[in-house]
């Protein structure tokens, strides 16, 4: 945890530095002065200028795609029969999720029909007036309407067809996702002990936690695939290979990744640090067809920040008493982002804990609970069991430094899955 406070340390410097216009080398020269053989490679700071330069370019070329836009919607203002000096006439500003940079986006109404403008609603007249009304109502009650302020595009009203077409492994009204192919699929475990950013980054342990996953993992029918110390090239590699694959005939893909982690979900490679979402992007459903409407399960076994939790002490309650609770569809179509599950160690700026020993308490954790449960529960119940084993049965011991003794540590889930997983046996080949 300590090494992950001092690179991010070093990245604020670096940030400064690059603030100054000081020089690639001699950033590296600086930072190795002050942190010696704990300074970060020179490669993280080359990756580091190629992020900061590729904004700058992307910077100049939006300001003149603003200039375009902003001229384009001045003709337009008078879409949806608004004045241009109507008070719903916005100027929102919007971050760009993937730069520091700003885009103008200009809207001539508050609300807006994704589709159509107002002179493209359908209007029906027959001899009928009651008729018509109902017909109309009807009408404008299918429009859908979105909660943001943007330019307005024409559209047909009638629904497209999505331009990819995959084949459809589940009814659309399934409760469960179908687990039954020939397959369970490919598990993909990147396992991060040694780091050349620095010999100080030594994740002491994390073997056991590799060794352990092959076995739960494999015991549940997976194909597992061990990648031990791989840099940022080689994992891009793996994940390419991946997810070019057939996987027409398999259940799932698990991704599993064993590393150090920071703030806003960057994790690092051997030689690098990059974000998370590296790991992920290449299964949506447009990159990869035969995973579409297949459940891709991710699993991130680092920090996320450097706050260590307290815990609280709960006490039993006399009141406290247990409660009790009294057609086939040929075709349709799923967000690109569905059916994918990302699961990480911690919550979003906490540490997280590992025994040199035993390895750390999150994957001992959730492979206990698979172990125990893994072909009968649900997966979300057994992330369930799995948080709650690590919220109530560990607490850090650090004597050395009291700072760090007796944290605890819960697990998180984001997961877009619109069913549920389960892992029932394969039958012995």
């Amino acid at each position: 945890m300590e090494i992950g406070k001092e690179i991010e340390k070093q990245m604020i410097n670096l940030e400064f530095l690059v603030q100054l216009k000081t020089s690639e080398d001699k950033c590296y020269n600086l930072l190795k002065k002050v942190y010696k053989n704990r300074c970060i490679s020179r490669g993280c700071i080359h990756a580091y200028f190629d992020v900061i330069n590729g904004n700058v370019r992307g910077s100049a070329n939006q300001k003149k795609e603003i200039k375009k836009k902003k001229d384009k919607r001045e003709v337009n203002n008078n879409i949806g029969n608004t004045s241009p000096n109507s008070p719903f006439n916005l100027t929102i500003l919007r971050e760009r999720s993937n730069s520091a940079t700003l885009s103008v986006s200009h809207c001539t109404d508050n609300l807006c029909i994704p589709g159509t403008s107002r002179d493209d609603h359908a209007i029906k007249t027959t001899n009928n007036k009651r008729e018509d009304e109902q017909f109309n109502e009807r009408v404008k009650s299918s429009l859908s309407t979105i909660d943001a302020i943007g330019t307005i595009e024409k559209k047909s009203l009638i629904n497209s067809p999505p331009k990819l077409i995959a084949l459809m492994p589940v009814e659309k009204d399934a409760d469960c996702y179908n687990m039954n192919h020939k397959n369970r699929g490919k598990c993909i475990i990147f396992n991060h002990e040694d780091f050349s950013m620095s010999t100080q980054m030594k994740r002491v342990g994390s073997a056991k936690d590799a060794e352990r996953l092959q076995k739960t993992f494999g015991d549940l029918g997976f194909d597992v695939e061990l990648h031990n110390d791989f840099t940022f090239s080689e994992i891009q590699d793996v994940l390419k290979r991946v997810s070019q694959l057939d996987h027409t005939d398999n259940d799932c893909l698990c991704v599993i990744t064993l590393t150090h982690g920071l703030h806003k979900d960057i994790i690092c490679a051997n030689d690098v640090m990059y974000t998370s979402n590296e790991l992920w992007k290449p299964f949506a459903a447009d990159k990869c067809l035969t995973l579409a409407g297949k459940p891709k399960l991710f699993f991130i076994q680092a920090c996320r920040g450097d706050e260590s939790d307290d815990g609280i002490q709960l006490v039993a309650n006399r009141s406290l008493r247990g409660t009790e609770t009294d057609s086939i569809t040929t075709s349709y179509s799923i967000p690109i982002h569905a059916d994918f599950l990302l699961a990480h160690s911690s919550i979003e700026g906490f540490y997280t804990w590992r025994s040199p020993f035993e390895g750390t308490w999150y994957i001992q954790c959730l492979c206990d609970i698979l172990d125990e449960h893994g072909t009968t529960m649900d997966l979300m119940k057994i992330l369930t069991l799995t948080a709650r084993k690590v919220a109530t049965e560990f607490s850090s011991v650090n004597l050395e430094h009291r700072i760090l003794h007796n944290k605890k540590q819960v697990p998180s889930v984001t997961t877009m899955l619109i069913r549920s997983v389960y892992f029932p046996p394969k039958s012995k080949k």
